[in-house]
């Protein structure tokens, strides 16, 4: 038989390893705890700032936008003259902005942007100094647009489009601030949001 001392030195024992599992058990919640928190973290998008409810059609004006699709090409779009106006955030500048356009370009350069968007560089397909941008934006930066399917299915086409490609692209247009971005049109005007996207050619 074992002694009193021999018992409460076992039961003691029982009670340490007890809070150990237990404190080993909290540990191991607490982490995956913060593991879900952070995946959820890092799936919010990163949406943008600047007139970003009319890159997306949340505007206030995107019920006026004409989506029949108008032909034009990346020079016809880059001599638009300048609107000497201030730009609002949440309105469209008429007519360019409430038109849609089809433009048949080439694909000089494909990225993808802080705030989500899948960034082209189009180029014209007569004259190669014409250049102009044209961007596809995340879905879940586009929520109320009633378009978030559309752009996650223009996303898809683009992934079967290379860099050299002819393509065919519908959008609507915009005028974005000039700053520094490569292959933007002289006058800020870009398709924003893209619509459609289909290879015409492949890249050469």
């Amino acid at each position: 038989m074992r002694e009193p001392k021999d018992i409460a030195v076992c039961e003691a024992s029982r009670a340490t390893n007890v809070q150990l599992k237990a404190s080993v058990l909290c540990a191991l919640v607490s982490a995956c705890a913060s593991a879900l928190a952070a995946q959820q973290v890092a799936r919010v998008p990163r949406c943008g700032t600047d007139r970003w409810p009319v890159k997306t059609l949340t505007d206030r004006d995107r019920t006026r936008v004409d989506t029949a699709a108008v032909r034009s090409t990346v020079q016809q779009l880059g001599s638009i003259p300048i609107p000497n106006i201030p730009y609002p955030n949440d309105r469209r500048i008429a007519p360019l902005e409430l038109t849609t356009y089809r433009v048949t370009a080439v694909i000089a350069q494909i990225s993808v942007q802080d705030d989500g968007d899948w960034h082209l560089v189009m180029r014209d397909v007569e004259d190669a100094r014409y250049t102009m941008i044209a961007e596809i934006p995340l879905p879940e930066c586009a929520v109320g647009s009633g378009y978030e399917e559309r752009f996650r299915r223009v996303r898809q086409a683009l992934r079967g489009i290379r860099k050299g490609a002819r393509v065919e692209v519908v959008g609507v247009g915009f005028f974005d601030f000039l700053h520094n971005q490569r292959g933007r049109a002289g006058n800020g005007v870009e398709l924003h949001p893209v619509l459609g996207i289909s290879a015409v050619s492949d890249a050469r």
